[in-house]
């Protein structure tokens, strides 16, 4: 604070402005105000309406009629038992004043149209507002917000229209378009097309939440760069996370599990480089990871088991680095669509885990003695005709597995991992015994033997054949 003497030696006109603002200041503070308002009919609307800047609005239990609309910074607040209900027409709660808090109130039945963003609650070109501890449900849009920096949404429970993967539906948990910074954490979001869609939305937080059984996506972002996923649960959605058209993001320590489907992922990186994936669960999943267009991504220490198709990579891809991973028991550790490939599976010092591989160890390293290929004939080609996977445990393919490992020349692409671990590696899989080691392909060993058994009889049936043949007169002179 100035101190007198130093008001002094101000000229007179800026002394008068610091003594007028500091003035306004301690007004405001002196006038702010808790309002209580009782479920009556148009009391809340009217209350907020004659609310202060600062003031807090505290409502009764009861249903309150929306909508209210929020121009001046202030708290509502709800007590147990309180509904802002908006009667299936537009916003129930609209903010569009920087630094307004709602917290700890329930807010349902926002309209039905997109085309007016009808949602629980919208926050247009305000920043810093905070939405703690509210509870959603019987809305389009959860919460949706545009040019609405800082936006903070906390401790939440929202709850949409759509069935689990249904795409068809419309309207997101959390929509943020041009929203810098936003966070959110320990939500649970579910029944929406996609829990949160990010839009040009850089720096954005979002941990410790849970998004399930939504129509398409748990989480989504278009044009993003610097954000940040991690500790979430991504579950029983179309794709657990799907990334596009963005790049320089931090994905670590999310369980991405169960997201099954013709055509669900765990984790789908569309055109999305140089980021970070670590510590990730990606289980039960149809395809865990499929990268098309990604380049310069590092997959590190993520646990990649019992899914259809560990990872996908297109040819559009490059730099791509994995390495200290768990691939257990999946159908397709790694499926490619071209022969050669710049992306790596080891770092050149420490490759993965694999459950399918058949390694030694014979000089206690830790790590295989020799490389191992983990992208298999049969996967290759069911990649471009995913009809045969329907052979995948047939005697014939295990006999193309036994072939390829004894004719390494069989091996449709170059993708090697040089540095095969002996035992799983992440945190995740050491919580038990060593797993397991493959059980051998006995069935192609038998097939092998049979054919092989086969070829030997014929051969010396033909010896014996031709032993017993009287011999041949030599050709006459020719007349």
């Amino acid at each position: 604070m100035l101190q007198p003497e130093r008001l002094h030696s101000l000229p007179s006109a800026a002394a008068a402005l610091m003594m007028a603002a500091a003035a306004a200041a301690l007004a405001g503070a002196a006038h702010s105000s808790v309002t209580w308002v009782s479920a009556t009919p148009g009391g809340a609307a009217a209350a907020v309406a004659a609310a202060l800047p600062g003031d807090t609005i505290m409502l009764a239990p009861g249903v309150h009629s929306g909508p209210l609309l929020i121009t001046k910074p202030i708290v509502l607040r709800g007590t147990p038992g309180a509904i802002v209900d908006g009667g299936h027409h537009g916003t129930p709660i609209q903010i569009g004043a920087s630094g307004t808090v709602i917290a700890d109130v329930q807010v349902r039945a926002s309209g039905s149209r997109v085309l007016t963003v009808d949602a629980g609650i919208h926050v247009a070109q305000a920043g810093s507002v905070r939405i703690e501890r509210v509870r959603m449900t019987d809305v389009l849009y959860g919460v949706y917000g545009e040019r609405a920096e800082d936006l903070v949404v906390r401790d939440c429970r929202l709850t949409g229209r759509v069935p689990p993967l249904a795409e068809i539906g419309d309207g997101n948990g959390v929509h943020l378009w041009y929203s810098n910074n936003a966070t959110m954490e320990r939500d649970t979001v579910s029944g929406f097309v996609d829990a949160v869609y990010l839009s040009f939305a850089n720096g954005a937080v979002v941990r410790g939440s849970t998004f399930r059984d939504n129509g398409r996506y748990g989480l989504h972002t278009m044009y993003c760069q610097d954000n940040h996923f991690t500790g979430n649960v991504f579950t029983h959605n179309v794709a657990g996370i799907a990334i596009m058209f963005s790049n320089h993001l931090d994905v670590a320590d999310n369980r991405i599990v169960h997201n099954r489907g013709s055509r669900t992922y765990g984790l789908l990186l569309r055109d999305c480089s140089d980021g970070h994936f670590v510590r990730n669960q990606l289980i039960d999943n149809t395809v865990a990871m499929f990268l098309d267009g990604s380049n310069r991504n590092h997959l590190t220490g993520n646990l990649i088991e019992d899914n259809g198709w560990g990872v996908l990579l297109f040819a559009s891809c490059d730099g791509n680095v994995f390495t200290g991973n768990d691939f257990i028991q999946n159908d397709y550790p790694v499926a490619l669509d071209m022969r050669r490939t710049n992306n790596a599976f080891d770092d050149g010092t420490h490759g993965n885990y694999w459950s399918d591989a058949q390694v030694w160890d014979l000089d206690g390293d830790g790590m295989g003695d020799i490389p191992h290929a983990p992208v298999t004939a049969f996967a290759f080609v069911s990649k471009q005709y995913p009809d045969l996977s329907v052979l995948a445990k047939s005697p014939a393919v295990a006999a193309l597995g036994v072939a390829e490992r004894v004719f390494p020349s069989l091996q449709p692409s170059e993708a090697v991992d040089r540095h095969p671990s002996i035992s799983p590696m992440t945190r995740a899989a050491t919580h038990s015994n060593a797993l397991p080691a493959p059980a051998p392909a006995w069935g192609a060993f038998t097939c092998f033997g049979l054919v092989a058994t086969s070829g030997a009889l014929a051969a010396l049936r033909g010896m014996r054949r031709a032993r017993r043949a009287p011999p041949t007169a030599p050709p006459g002179p020719a007349s």
